[in-house]
């Protein structure tokens, strides 16, 4: 099942537009990085998704479907948008039985789904004990709880330390592997370099890049460190850009590490080091988003 945004926009009072003629698809399969800095309309667009706001225009549907038109949704999409509206005396189990009976799912799937989000030896605690990061793992469960094909998930690695943040990969690759669309939006940037298949970014509520993580990393610029004596003073190029990240040592963009060697050499320099690495996801992020600090109060997410 596809996740598809048609030139959705959506406008609150006072003249504020959080999302501007946006349009993606998250493919079956896969796991879609959805980023941008606060405020971008990230949060906003995955409300209009499912149905807990009214797009101004526009489309946002699950295989061709409103969510509010989708019969028996919990077996069709599970999201998970923040990690609360637990009764702090509750336990996990129970948390879980409550939401199954509702929507009439044996008690049989409760335990799978506290094993696979690993909560099973705290099934029986008060949620009201519970960390952060153990309050996610719970947020997934309700989400997995009638075995969607389809979860939207905002910011999940909120809270979860290195361990869990390690299951979290694990886990939504899984789930893609499974033929889930995954949907998740997150700021650990790292983290998403290293599960993603494909990634929307946004800014001020529109559309700046969509494709894969690969033809984002490669298409984007080297980044050429040079280390030596005075190698601040290095001329280059006005289509190169040239910052230095500590004394004797510049880190170059925008050339191949030979043009940057053959310009040290011709210009005299003693080089301790010339090495160049392909630019990761934070930088090629920071750069397409780079004037959304600019432009929003980050009033809206």
């Amino acid at each position: 099942m596809s996740i598809v945004v048609e030139h959705l926009n959506k406008s609150f009072g006072s003249g504020v537009t959080a999302v501007r003629d946006l349009s993606f698809a998250a493919a079956p399969g896969k796991v879609t990085g959805f980023l941008g800095p606060n405020g971008a309309g990230k949060t906003t667009t995955l409300r209009c998704l499912l149905g807990l706001v009214a797009p101004t225009s526009g489309a946002a549907t699950i295989d061709g479907v409103r969510y509010q038109e989708i019969s028996n949704p919990i077996n069709v999409v599970g999201a998970s948008l923040e990690a609360s509206g637990f009764h702090p005396a509750r336990t996990a189990r129970n948390h879980l039985r409550m939401i199954a009976s509702g929507a009439r799912i044996g008690d049989t799937r409760v335990g799978e789904v506290l094993n696979t989000v690993g909560l099973t030896a705290a099934a029986d605690r008060k949620v009201g004990g519970y960390s952060l990061g153990m309050r996610q793992r719970l947020a997934l469960g309700v989400a997995l709880l009638g075995d969607p094909k389809v979860l939207i998930l905002d910011e999940p690695a909120n809270g979860l330390d290195p361990e869990g943040i390690s299951w979290l990969r694990s886990f939504l690759r899984d789930q893609a592997a499974a033929g889930v669309s995954v949907l998740v939006s997150s700021h650990v940037l790292s983290e998403v370099q290293q599960t993603v298949d494909d990634v929307i970014i946004i800014r001020s509520g529109s559309l700046v890049y969509q494709g894969s993580l690969h033809s984002l990393t490669e298409d984007g610029l080297p980044e050429v460190t040079v280390r030596g004596p005075n190698i601040g003073q290095l001329s280059i190029p006005g289509d190169w850009s040239l910052r230095e990240s500590e004394p004797g040592e510049v880190v170059v963009t925008g050339a191949t590490l030979e043009a940057v060697g053959r310009a040290a050499f011709e210009q005299s320099f003693e080089l301790h080091e010339l090495s160049s690495k392909a630019p990761d996801l934070e930088a090629l992020f920071l750069g397409l988003t780079a004037e959304e600090a600019a432009t929003t109060d980050g009033s809206q997410s």
